[in-house]
Protein backbone atom coordinates (compact mmCIF):
# COMPACT_ATOMS: atom_id res chain seq x y z
CA UNK A 1 0.00 0.00 0.00
CA UNK A 2 2.52 2.69 1.37
CA UNK A 3 4.40 1.75 -2.25
CA UNK A 4 1.11 2.23 -4.42
CA UNK A 5 1.38 -1.35 -5.64
CA UNK A 6 -1.43 -3.60 -4.86
CA UNK A 7 -1.21 -6.81 -4.90
CA UNK A 8 -4.22 -9.75 -4.40
CA UNK A 9 -4.07 -9.38 -0.41
CA UNK A 10 -4.76 -5.40 -0.77
CA UNK A 11 -7.42 -6.07 -3.92
CA UNK A 12 -9.28 -8.39 -1.00
CA UNK A 13 -8.79 -6.44 1.70
CA UNK A 14 -9.50 -3.05 -0.18
CA UNK A 15 -12.58 -2.60 1.73
CA UNK A 16 -10.86 -1.68 5.04
CA UNK A 17 -8.23 1.18 3.77
CA UNK A 18 -9.54 2.80 0.60
CA UNK A 19 -11.05 4.86 2.12
CA UNK A 20 -8.25 6.36 3.69
CA UNK A 21 -5.45 8.22 3.08
CA UNK A 22 -2.31 6.19 2.06
CA UNK A 23 -0.82 7.32 5.16
CA UNK A 24 -3.62 6.27 7.44
CA UNK A 25 -4.42 3.19 5.62
CA UNK A 26 -4.27 1.38 9.03
CA UNK A 27 -6.75 3.81 10.55
CA UNK A 28 -10.03 1.03 10.37
CA UNK A 29 -7.73 -1.01 12.97
CA UNK A 30 -7.86 2.36 15.47
CA UNK A 31 -11.91 2.67 14.51
CA UNK A 32 -12.73 -0.59 15.59
CA UNK A 33 -10.03 -1.00 18.56
CA UNK A 34 -12.13 2.32 19.72
CA UNK A 35 -15.26 0.55 19.01
CA UNK A 36 -14.55 -2.43 20.99
CA UNK A 37 -12.93 -0.21 24.11
CA UNK A 38 -16.47 1.60 23.90
CA UNK A 39 -18.47 -1.50 23.32
CA UNK A 40 -17.13 -4.28 25.32
CA UNK A 41 -13.58 -3.42 27.19
CA UNK A 42 -15.35 -1.10 29.70
CA UNK A 43 -17.84 -3.31 31.20
CA UNK A 44 -14.69 -5.00 32.62
CA UNK A 45 -14.69 -1.97 35.15
CA UNK A 46 -16.62 -3.41 38.15
CA UNK A 47 -20.39 -2.28 37.60
CA UNK A 48 -20.40 -0.68 41.49
CA UNK A 49 -18.01 1.85 39.49
CA UNK A 50 -20.62 2.61 36.75
CA UNK A 51 -19.18 6.16 36.96
CA UNK A 52 -15.57 5.40 36.13
CA UNK A 53 -16.70 3.31 32.92
CA UNK A 54 -18.63 6.55 31.74
CA UNK A 55 -15.74 8.55 32.48
CA UNK A 56 -13.29 6.57 30.23
CA UNK A 57 -15.46 6.80 27.82
CA UNK A 58 -15.55 9.93 27.97
CA UNK A 59 -11.55 10.62 27.72
CA UNK A 60 -11.75 7.73 24.77
CA UNK A 61 -14.37 9.97 22.76
CA UNK A 62 -12.23 13.18 23.47
CA UNK A 63 -8.96 12.07 22.27
CA UNK A 64 -10.42 10.36 19.31
CA UNK A 65 -12.59 13.65 18.19
CA UNK A 66 -9.23 15.63 18.71
CA UNK A 67 -7.14 13.14 16.41
CA UNK A 68 -9.62 12.83 13.55
CA UNK A 69 -9.66 16.52 13.38
CA UNK A 70 -5.82 16.77 13.41
CA UNK A 71 -4.85 13.84 11.07
CA UNK A 72 -7.76 14.00 8.32
CA UNK A 73 -7.38 10.50 7.81
CA UNK A 74 -10.14 10.15 4.85
CA UNK A 75 -9.48 11.06 1.50
CA UNK A 76 -12.64 13.23 0.78
CA UNK A 77 -13.16 16.36 3.00
CA UNK A 78 -16.82 15.40 3.82
CA UNK A 79 -15.71 11.97 5.28
CA UNK A 80 -13.20 14.15 7.37
CA UNK A 81 -15.80 16.26 8.40
CA UNK A 82 -19.13 13.86 9.09
CA UNK A 83 -16.44 11.64 10.91
CA UNK A 84 -15.55 14.06 13.60
CA UNK A 85 -19.57 15.35 13.79
CA UNK A 86 -20.41 11.87 14.80
CA UNK A 87 -16.95 11.83 17.07
CA UNK A 88 -18.40 15.08 18.93
CA UNK A 89 -22.15 14.02 18.77
CA UNK A 90 -20.96 10.87 21.14
CA UNK A 91 -19.02 12.86 23.37
CA UNK A 92 -21.81 14.91 24.13
CA UNK A 93 -23.69 11.89 24.76
CA UNK A 94 -21.66 10.70 27.31
CA UNK A 95 -21.59 13.88 29.03
CA UNK A 96 -24.70 14.36 29.21
CA UNK A 97 -24.83 10.46 30.84
CA UNK A 98 -22.32 12.29 33.21
CA UNK A 99 -23.92 14.62 34.31
CA UNK A 100 -27.38 12.72 35.19
CA UNK A 101 -25.24 10.36 36.70
CA UNK A 102 -23.72 12.84 39.13
CA UNK A 103 -27.29 14.87 39.46
CA UNK A 104 -28.77 11.94 40.55
CA UNK A 105 -26.13 11.09 42.75
CA UNK A 106 -26.61 14.23 44.77
CA UNK A 107 -29.95 13.90 44.75
CA UNK A 108 -29.94 10.68 45.99
CA UNK A 109 -27.22 10.81 48.97
CA UNK A 110 -27.05 14.16 50.00
CA UNK A 111 -30.44 14.96 51.31
CA UNK A 112 -31.94 18.41 51.33
CA UNK A 113 -28.41 19.69 49.06
CA UNK A 114 -30.28 21.33 45.27
CA UNK A 115 -27.85 20.14 43.04
CA UNK A 116 -28.82 23.10 40.82
CA UNK A 117 -26.08 24.39 43.11
CA UNK A 118 -23.72 22.00 41.93
CA UNK A 119 -24.14 21.60 38.15
CA UNK A 120 -26.57 24.54 37.40
CA UNK A 121 -29.34 22.20 36.16
CA UNK A 122 -32.83 22.36 38.38
CA UNK A 123 -34.31 18.81 37.23
CA UNK A 124 -32.80 15.46 34.77
CA UNK A 125 -35.31 17.12 31.73
CA UNK A 126 -33.35 19.95 31.65
CA UNK A 127 -29.77 18.06 31.21
CA UNK A 128 -31.56 16.12 28.59
CA UNK A 129 -33.52 18.84 26.98
CA UNK A 130 -29.85 20.57 26.71
CA UNK A 131 -28.02 17.94 25.26
CA UNK A 132 -30.38 17.01 22.28
CA UNK A 133 -30.17 20.42 21.39
CA UNK A 134 -26.53 20.50 21.73
CA UNK A 135 -26.73 17.40 19.44
CA UNK A 136 -28.82 19.23 17.15
CA UNK A 137 -26.65 21.73 16.82
CA UNK A 138 -23.43 20.21 15.88
CA UNK A 139 -25.17 18.05 13.44
CA UNK A 140 -26.59 20.92 11.75
CA UNK A 141 -23.71 23.05 12.08
CA UNK A 142 -21.38 20.43 10.74
CA UNK A 143 -23.95 18.83 8.24
CA UNK A 144 -23.51 22.47 6.36
CA UNK A 145 -19.80 22.31 6.42
CA UNK A 146 -19.48 19.11 4.98
CA UNK A 147 -21.76 20.13 2.24
CA UNK A 148 -19.61 23.51 1.74
CA UNK A 149 -16.66 21.43 1.83
CA UNK A 150 -17.79 18.77 -0.63
CA UNK A 151 -19.07 21.87 -3.17
CA UNK A 152 -15.69 23.62 -2.95
CA UNK A 153 -13.50 20.18 -3.49
CA UNK A 154 -15.64 19.71 -6.19
CA UNK A 155 -15.22 22.97 -7.90
CA UNK A 156 -10.41 22.35 -8.00
CA UNK A 157 -10.40 21.40 -11.21
CA UNK A 158 -8.97 17.38 -11.05
CA UNK A 159 -9.43 14.72 -13.16
CA UNK A 160 -12.02 12.11 -11.92
CA UNK A 161 -13.38 8.73 -12.68
CA UNK A 162 -16.74 9.04 -14.86
CA UNK A 163 -18.23 6.28 -13.36
CA UNK A 164 -17.70 7.28 -9.20
CA UNK A 165 -17.32 11.24 -9.97
CA UNK A 166 -13.84 10.66 -7.50
CA UNK A 167 -10.21 11.39 -8.49
CA UNK A 168 -8.65 7.94 -9.73
CA UNK A 169 -5.92 6.37 -7.02
CA UNK A 170 -2.58 6.38 -9.09
CA UNK A 171 -0.50 3.69 -8.47
CA UNK A 172 3.17 3.02 -9.47
CA UNK A 173 5.19 -0.70 -10.25
CA UNK A 174 7.32 -0.98 -7.45
CA UNK A 175 11.01 0.11 -7.89
CA UNK A 176 9.78 2.66 -10.27
CA UNK A 177 10.63 6.03 -9.79
CA UNK A 178 8.35 8.05 -12.58
CA UNK A 179 4.35 7.55 -13.65
CA UNK A 180 6.03 9.41 -16.88
CA UNK A 181 8.72 10.52 -18.59
CA UNK A 182 8.64 13.33 -21.02
CA UNK A 183 10.94 12.64 -24.31
CA UNK A 184 11.47 15.59 -26.22
CA UNK A 185 13.37 17.60 -28.36
CA UNK A 186 14.33 21.40 -26.63
CA UNK A 187 14.51 23.27 -29.88
CA UNK A 188 10.49 22.71 -30.22
CA UNK A 189 9.22 20.63 -27.94
CA UNK A 190 10.27 22.16 -24.27
CA UNK A 191 7.83 24.68 -23.90
CA UNK A 192 4.98 22.11 -24.35
CA UNK A 193 6.10 19.29 -22.47
CA UNK A 194 6.78 21.78 -19.08
CA UNK A 195 3.33 23.21 -19.95
CA UNK A 196 1.93 19.01 -19.94
CA UNK A 197 4.07 18.22 -16.33
CA UNK A 198 2.62 21.17 -14.61
CA UNK A 199 -0.82 21.05 -15.84
CA UNK A 200 -0.98 17.27 -15.03
CA UNK A 201 0.38 17.50 -11.78
CA UNK A 202 -2.62 19.97 -11.06
CA UNK A 203 -4.94 18.01 -12.49
CA UNK A 204 -3.50 14.64 -10.83
CA UNK A 205 -1.79 15.63 -7.68
CA UNK A 206 -0.60 12.43 -7.15
CA UNK A 207 1.68 12.29 -10.54
CA UNK A 208 5.18 11.99 -10.55
CA UNK A 209 6.92 12.59 -14.02
CA UNK A 210 9.91 13.01 -15.27
CA UNK A 211 11.43 16.21 -17.11
CA UNK A 212 14.98 16.68 -18.03
CA UNK A 213 15.24 20.34 -16.81
CA UNK A 214 14.00 19.06 -13.57
CA UNK A 215 15.23 15.55 -12.84
CA UNK A 216 18.54 14.84 -15.09
CA UNK A 217 21.39 14.59 -13.34
CA UNK A 218 23.42 12.41 -16.12
CA UNK A 219 22.89 12.56 -19.83
CA UNK A 220 24.92 8.99 -19.98
CA UNK A 221 21.83 7.66 -17.82
CA UNK A 222 18.95 7.83 -20.00
CA UNK A 223 18.29 4.30 -20.40
CA UNK A 224 18.10 3.78 -16.15
CA UNK A 225 15.50 7.39 -16.23
CA UNK A 226 13.56 5.12 -18.75
CA UNK A 227 13.85 1.88 -17.24
CA UNK A 228 12.42 3.45 -13.66
CA UNK A 229 9.44 5.31 -15.69
CA UNK A 230 6.01 3.65 -16.28
CA UNK A 231 5.19 5.58 -19.81
CA UNK A 232 6.99 7.20 -22.47
CA UNK A 233 5.59 10.21 -23.58
CA UNK A 234 7.42 11.32 -27.21
CA UNK A 235 6.51 14.71 -27.72
CA UNK A 236 6.73 14.52 -31.72
CA UNK A 237 7.87 17.88 -33.15
CA UNK A 238 9.91 18.95 -35.95
CA UNK A 239 13.67 17.73 -35.86
CA UNK A 240 12.33 14.69 -32.78
CA UNK A 241 13.72 12.04 -34.95
CA UNK A 242 16.85 13.62 -35.69
CA UNK A 243 18.00 14.50 -31.76
CA UNK A 244 20.43 11.86 -31.03
CA UNK A 245 19.33 11.91 -27.59
CA UNK A 246 15.96 11.22 -28.40
CA UNK A 247 16.78 8.97 -30.42
CA UNK A 248 18.67 7.11 -27.41
CA UNK A 249 15.64 7.35 -25.57
CA UNK A 250 13.11 6.04 -28.25
CA UNK A 251 15.67 2.80 -28.66
CA UNK A 252 15.25 2.25 -25.07
CA UNK A 253 11.63 2.38 -24.45
CA UNK A 254 10.76 -0.10 -27.08
CA UNK A 255 14.06 -2.17 -26.06
CA UNK A 256 12.04 -2.38 -22.52
CA UNK A 257 8.36 -2.58 -24.44
CA UNK A 258 7.43 0.42 -22.19
CA UNK A 259 3.84 1.80 -22.97
CA UNK A 260 3.86 4.95 -25.27
CA UNK A 261 1.70 8.16 -24.88
CA UNK A 262 2.11 10.17 -28.85
CA UNK A 263 1.72 13.77 -28.62
CA UNK A 264 1.97 15.14 -31.59
CA UNK A 265 2.90 19.09 -31.57
CA UNK A 266 -0.08 21.08 -34.30
CA UNK A 267 1.19 24.72 -34.04
CA UNK A 268 3.31 25.18 -37.48
CA UNK A 269 5.10 27.97 -35.85
CA UNK A 270 6.47 25.93 -32.88
CA UNK A 271 7.64 23.29 -34.96
CA UNK A 272 4.61 21.37 -35.80
CA UNK A 273 2.70 19.52 -38.28
CA UNK A 274 0.58 17.14 -39.88
CA UNK A 275 1.82 13.28 -38.45
CA UNK A 276 2.77 12.12 -41.82
CA UNK A 277 5.12 14.60 -42.00
CA UNK A 278 6.86 14.15 -38.38
CA UNK A 279 6.71 10.25 -39.07
CA UNK A 280 8.69 10.78 -42.52
CA UNK A 281 11.44 12.31 -40.37
CA UNK A 282 11.79 9.22 -38.12
CA UNK A 283 14.09 6.20 -39.40
CA UNK A 284 12.32 3.55 -40.88
CA UNK A 285 13.23 0.78 -38.53
CA UNK A 286 11.65 2.88 -35.83
CA UNK A 287 8.27 3.75 -37.85
CA UNK A 288 6.10 0.37 -37.23
CA UNK A 289 6.64 0.25 -33.29
CA UNK A 290 5.79 3.68 -32.98
CA UNK A 291 3.07 4.57 -35.12
CA UNK A 292 1.08 0.62 -36.51
CA UNK A 293 0.95 -0.17 -32.35
CA UNK A 294 -1.98 1.04 -31.62
CA UNK A 295 -0.40 3.77 -29.34
CA UNK A 296 -2.62 6.35 -27.59
CA UNK A 297 -2.25 9.05 -29.88
CA UNK A 298 -2.98 12.97 -29.41
CA UNK A 299 -2.52 16.38 -30.80
CA UNK A 300 -1.36 19.05 -28.51
CA UNK A 301 -2.87 22.43 -29.46
CA UNK A 302 -2.08 26.23 -28.04
CA UNK A 303 -5.91 26.30 -27.17
CA UNK A 304 -6.76 25.78 -23.27
CA UNK A 305 -9.84 23.99 -23.92
CA UNK A 306 -8.26 21.34 -26.17
CA UNK A 307 -5.46 20.70 -24.31
CA UNK A 308 -7.67 19.70 -21.31
CA UNK A 309 -8.71 16.92 -23.91
CA UNK A 310 -5.38 16.04 -24.36
CA UNK A 311 -4.19 15.83 -20.90
CA UNK A 312 -7.14 13.78 -20.01
CA UNK A 313 -6.05 11.15 -22.91
CA UNK A 314 -2.49 11.36 -21.32
CA UNK A 315 -4.00 11.00 -17.80
CA UNK A 316 -5.67 7.66 -19.00
CA UNK A 317 -3.05 6.14 -20.97
CA UNK A 318 -1.10 6.86 -17.39
CA UNK A 319 -3.52 5.74 -15.19
CA UNK A 320 -4.74 2.48 -17.19
CA UNK A 321 -0.62 1.52 -17.15
CA UNK A 322 -1.12 1.74 -13.23
CA UNK A 323 -1.67 -1.50 -11.07
CA UNK A 324 -5.05 -0.65 -10.16
CA UNK A 325 -6.53 -0.46 -13.12
CA UNK A 326 -4.59 -2.77 -15.36
CA UNK A 327 -7.58 -5.03 -15.99
CA UNK A 328 -9.31 -1.67 -17.97
CA UNK A 329 -9.47 -1.17 -21.72
CA UNK A 330 -10.50 2.24 -21.54
CA UNK A 331 -11.12 4.73 -18.00
CA UNK A 332 -13.61 7.31 -18.67
CA UNK A 333 -12.08 10.58 -16.80
CA UNK A 334 -13.59 13.96 -16.26
CA UNK A 335 -12.46 17.19 -15.08
CA UNK A 336 -14.77 19.16 -12.59
CA UNK A 337 -16.34 21.78 -13.72
CA UNK A 338 -15.98 21.34 -17.19
CA UNK A 339 -19.43 21.37 -19.72
CA UNK A 340 -20.97 17.87 -19.83
CA UNK A 341 -22.72 16.69 -22.86
CA UNK A 342 -26.09 15.59 -22.33
CA UNK A 343 -28.45 14.12 -24.81
CA UNK A 344 -31.03 16.68 -26.49
CA UNK A 345 -34.08 16.02 -25.84
CA UNK A 346 -37.93 17.95 -26.36
CA UNK A 347 -40.03 18.34 -23.28
CA UNK A 348 -43.16 17.58 -25.10
CA UNK A 349 -43.90 15.91 -29.03
CA UNK A 350 -43.15 18.37 -32.14
CA UNK A 351 -43.34 18.63 -35.45
CA UNK A 352 -40.75 19.74 -37.54
CA UNK A 353 -41.55 20.46 -41.46
CA UNK A 354 -39.22 20.35 -44.22
CA UNK A 355 -39.03 22.32 -46.96
CA UNK A 356 -38.69 20.20 -50.38
CA UNK A 357 -36.71 23.29 -51.95
CA UNK A 358 -34.44 22.55 -49.91
CA UNK A 359 -32.02 20.30 -51.02
CA UNK A 360 -31.01 17.65 -48.16
CA UNK A 361 -33.44 18.77 -45.60
CA UNK A 362 -35.25 15.82 -45.43
CA UNK A 363 -32.09 13.32 -44.83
Amino acid sequence: LQAKSPNDLTRATAFLHREYEQTWYWWEAVELARKLVLTGFVLLIPEERAFVRLVVATLICSCYAVALAVVRPYKRVEDNVVAVATSLVLLLLFLGTNWSTIFLGIKERYQGVDPADVLGFRSLNVIVDSMIGLVAVVLVFFSIGAVVAARRVAKVPTIRLVSTKQPPELNIVIGLTWHLFNSHIWSTGQDAVGNIKSELQLLLPDIKIFLDVDDLKDIGALEDYIQRSQVILFFLSRGYFRSQNCLREIRSSLEQSKPLVLVQEADPDKGGGALQALRGECPDDLQQDIFEQGWTHTVWMRIEEYQRVSLKTIAEAVLLCSPNFLDRTSLPLCVSGEPESQPLAFSKPCTLWASPANAGALE
